[in-house]
Protein backbone atom coordinates (compact mmCIF):
# COMPACT_ATOMS: atom_id res chain seq x y z
CA UNK A 1 0.00 0.00 0.00
CA UNK A 2 1.31 3.45 -0.86
CA UNK A 3 2.60 5.55 1.99
CA UNK A 4 0.30 8.33 3.13
CA UNK A 5 1.16 11.97 3.65
CA UNK A 6 0.96 12.84 7.33
CA UNK A 7 -0.36 16.07 8.81
CA UNK A 8 3.18 16.98 9.82
CA UNK A 9 4.34 16.50 6.22
CA UNK A 10 1.55 18.74 4.97
CA UNK A 11 2.47 21.45 7.46
CA UNK A 12 6.09 21.31 6.34
CA UNK A 13 5.08 21.60 2.70
CA UNK A 14 2.74 24.53 3.25
CA UNK A 15 5.25 26.41 5.38
CA UNK A 16 8.21 25.95 3.02
CA UNK A 17 9.15 28.74 0.64
CA UNK A 18 9.27 27.30 -2.86
CA UNK A 19 11.31 29.15 -5.45
CA UNK A 20 10.57 27.75 -8.94
CA UNK A 21 13.84 29.21 -10.19
CA UNK A 22 15.88 27.18 -7.69
CA UNK A 23 13.72 24.12 -6.96
CA UNK A 24 16.43 22.03 -5.32
CA UNK A 25 17.46 24.75 -2.89
CA UNK A 26 14.23 26.56 -2.13
CA UNK A 27 12.38 24.20 0.19
CA UNK A 28 12.99 24.23 3.89
CA UNK A 29 15.70 21.82 5.02
CA UNK A 30 13.23 19.63 6.89
CA UNK A 31 10.90 19.09 3.92
CA UNK A 32 10.99 15.65 2.36
CA UNK A 33 12.86 16.02 -0.98
CA UNK A 34 10.15 13.96 -2.68
CA UNK A 35 7.98 17.08 -2.57
CA UNK A 36 10.50 19.27 -4.40
CA UNK A 37 9.68 19.64 -8.10
CA UNK A 38 12.34 18.59 -10.57
CA UNK A 39 13.08 20.46 -13.77
CA UNK A 40 13.49 19.22 -17.34
CA UNK A 41 16.17 16.60 -17.89
CA UNK A 42 17.72 17.64 -21.20
CA UNK A 43 20.08 14.66 -21.16
CA UNK A 44 17.16 12.39 -22.12
CA UNK A 45 15.83 11.79 -25.65
CA UNK A 46 12.77 13.90 -26.45
CA UNK A 47 10.02 11.38 -25.69
CA UNK A 48 11.71 10.14 -22.52
CA UNK A 49 12.18 13.77 -21.44
CA UNK A 50 8.43 14.40 -21.65
CA UNK A 51 7.60 11.14 -19.88
CA UNK A 52 10.10 11.90 -17.13
CA UNK A 53 8.48 15.29 -16.57
CA UNK A 54 5.03 13.67 -16.32
CA UNK A 55 6.36 11.00 -14.00
CA UNK A 56 7.22 13.71 -11.45
CA UNK A 57 3.68 13.68 -10.20
CA UNK A 58 1.76 10.91 -11.99
CA UNK A 59 3.79 8.17 -10.31
CA UNK A 60 4.49 9.93 -7.03
CA UNK A 61 2.57 7.98 -4.33
CA UNK A 62 2.78 11.00 -2.06
CA UNK A 63 0.85 13.29 -4.41
CA UNK A 64 -2.92 12.94 -4.68
CA UNK A 65 -3.85 16.10 -6.57
CA UNK A 66 -6.77 15.95 -8.97
CA UNK A 67 -4.56 16.36 -12.04
CA UNK A 68 -2.70 13.18 -11.14
CA UNK A 69 -6.02 11.51 -10.25
CA UNK A 70 -7.37 12.29 -13.72
CA UNK A 71 -4.35 10.92 -15.59
CA UNK A 72 -2.59 8.43 -13.36
CA UNK A 73 -3.80 5.08 -14.69
CA UNK A 74 -5.47 5.78 -18.02
CA UNK A 75 -3.12 7.74 -20.27
CA UNK A 76 -0.47 6.55 -22.73
CA UNK A 77 2.00 8.60 -24.74
CA UNK A 78 1.69 7.77 -28.44
CA UNK A 79 4.34 9.99 -29.98
CA UNK A 80 6.44 13.08 -29.31
CA UNK A 81 8.11 15.48 -31.72
CA UNK A 82 9.45 18.99 -31.29
CA UNK A 83 6.61 21.07 -29.84
CA UNK A 84 4.00 18.34 -30.31
CA UNK A 85 2.74 15.40 -28.25
CA UNK A 86 0.00 12.83 -28.81
CA UNK A 87 -1.69 10.72 -26.17
CA UNK A 88 -4.39 8.10 -25.80
CA UNK A 89 -6.59 7.84 -22.75
CA UNK A 90 -9.60 5.83 -21.67
CA UNK A 91 -12.54 7.70 -20.19
CA UNK A 92 -12.93 6.02 -16.82
CA UNK A 93 -16.04 6.39 -14.61
CA UNK A 94 -14.42 8.83 -12.18
CA UNK A 95 -13.96 11.31 -15.05
CA UNK A 96 -17.65 11.33 -15.98
CA UNK A 97 -20.76 13.22 -14.96
CA UNK A 98 -24.04 11.59 -13.95
CA UNK A 99 -24.99 11.25 -17.58
CA UNK A 100 -22.03 8.97 -18.27
CA UNK A 101 -20.16 11.56 -20.33
CA UNK A 102 -16.69 13.03 -19.81
CA UNK A 103 -17.09 15.91 -17.35
CA UNK A 104 -16.16 19.30 -18.77
CA UNK A 105 -13.94 20.03 -15.79
CA UNK A 106 -12.14 16.73 -16.24
CA UNK A 107 -11.57 17.52 -19.91
CA UNK A 108 -10.13 20.91 -18.93
CA UNK A 109 -7.82 19.31 -16.36
CA UNK A 110 -6.58 16.74 -18.87
CA UNK A 111 -5.90 19.33 -21.56
CA UNK A 112 -4.33 21.74 -19.08
CA UNK A 113 -1.85 19.04 -18.16
CA UNK A 114 -1.18 17.47 -21.54
CA UNK A 115 -0.86 20.68 -23.57
CA UNK A 116 1.94 21.62 -21.17
CA UNK A 117 3.87 18.61 -22.44
CA UNK A 118 4.02 20.24 -25.89
CA UNK A 119 5.90 23.08 -24.24
CA UNK A 120 8.27 20.61 -22.59
CA UNK A 121 8.83 18.99 -25.99
CA UNK A 122 10.04 22.33 -27.38
CA UNK A 123 12.08 23.58 -24.43
CA UNK A 124 15.84 23.86 -24.56
CA UNK A 125 18.41 25.00 -22.01
CA UNK A 126 17.87 28.69 -21.41
CA UNK A 127 14.50 28.79 -23.22
CA UNK A 128 11.19 27.66 -21.69
CA UNK A 129 13.11 25.64 -19.12
CA UNK A 130 11.97 27.54 -16.02
CA UNK A 131 8.75 27.41 -14.04
CA UNK A 132 5.47 28.36 -15.71
CA UNK A 133 1.85 28.93 -14.73
CA UNK A 134 -1.39 29.03 -16.67
CA UNK A 135 -2.67 32.47 -17.67
CA UNK A 136 -5.74 31.48 -19.66
CA UNK A 137 -7.45 28.28 -20.77
CA UNK A 138 -10.23 28.52 -23.35
CA UNK A 139 -12.29 25.34 -23.76
CA UNK A 140 -14.75 24.52 -26.54
CA UNK A 141 -16.97 21.44 -26.23
CA UNK A 142 -18.21 20.23 -29.62
CA UNK A 143 -19.34 16.65 -29.03
CA UNK A 144 -19.93 14.56 -25.89
CA UNK A 145 -17.42 11.85 -25.05
CA UNK A 146 -18.98 8.77 -23.49
CA UNK A 147 -17.62 6.68 -20.64
CA UNK A 148 -15.29 3.95 -21.89
CA UNK A 149 -14.31 5.79 -25.06
CA UNK A 150 -10.71 5.82 -26.22
CA UNK A 151 -9.67 9.42 -26.79
CA UNK A 152 -6.75 10.67 -28.87
CA UNK A 153 -5.34 13.89 -27.40
CA UNK A 154 -3.21 15.99 -29.76
CA UNK A 155 -1.22 18.86 -28.24
CA UNK A 156 0.86 21.44 -30.06
CA UNK A 157 2.91 24.49 -29.16
CA UNK A 158 1.62 27.35 -31.31
CA UNK A 159 3.99 30.14 -30.29
CA UNK A 160 6.43 31.02 -27.54
CA UNK A 161 8.52 34.00 -26.55
CA UNK A 162 10.53 35.17 -23.57
CA UNK A 163 7.55 35.45 -21.23
CA UNK A 164 4.51 33.76 -22.80
CA UNK A 165 3.63 30.54 -24.61
CA UNK A 166 0.47 29.45 -26.41
CA UNK A 167 -0.54 25.83 -26.87
CA UNK A 168 -3.54 24.17 -28.45
CA UNK A 169 -5.07 20.79 -27.76
CA UNK A 170 -7.75 18.58 -29.27
CA UNK A 171 -9.63 15.55 -28.01
CA UNK A 172 -10.71 13.22 -30.80
CA UNK A 173 -12.82 10.06 -30.82
CA UNK A 174 -12.85 7.97 -34.00
CA UNK A 175 -11.17 10.85 -35.82
CA UNK A 176 -13.85 13.39 -34.85
CA UNK A 177 -12.89 16.46 -32.84
CA UNK A 178 -14.91 16.55 -29.61
CA UNK A 179 -13.13 19.11 -27.43
CA UNK A 180 -10.63 21.85 -28.24
CA UNK A 181 -8.46 23.97 -25.99
CA UNK A 182 -6.29 27.09 -26.25
CA UNK A 183 -3.86 27.39 -23.35
CA UNK A 184 -1.65 30.37 -22.49
CA UNK A 185 1.22 30.10 -20.02
CA UNK A 186 3.49 32.64 -18.37
CA UNK A 187 7.12 31.81 -17.67
CA UNK A 188 8.41 32.58 -14.20
CA UNK A 189 11.65 34.51 -14.33
CA UNK A 190 14.36 34.60 -11.67
CA UNK A 191 14.69 37.88 -9.78
CA UNK A 192 17.51 40.19 -10.88
CA UNK A 193 20.76 39.82 -8.95
CA UNK A 194 21.24 42.25 -6.06
CA UNK A 195 23.43 45.28 -6.75
CA UNK A 196 27.08 44.94 -5.77
CA UNK A 197 27.97 46.30 -2.33
CA UNK A 198 29.18 49.86 -2.26
CA UNK A 199 32.97 50.24 -2.03
CA UNK A 200 32.71 53.60 -0.27
CA UNK A 201 31.36 52.12 2.94
CA UNK A 202 28.93 53.89 5.28
CA UNK A 203 28.63 57.62 4.84
CA UNK A 204 30.52 59.72 7.40
CA UNK A 205 28.30 62.73 6.90
CA UNK A 206 26.35 63.90 9.94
Amino acid sequence: MAARTTTTDQQKISSAHYDPMRPDASAAADVDPRYVMRGIDFSLPLKERVLDFQKNFLEDPHFGGFDAYALKDNVRCVCVSAGRTEWELEVLPHLCNKGGKLHGGAAATILDNLTTTALIAAARPGFMDLGHVSRNINMTYLRPIVEGATVRVVCELVAAGRTLANMKGEMLVDGKVCVTCLHDKVFLRPPPPPPPPSEEGPSSKL
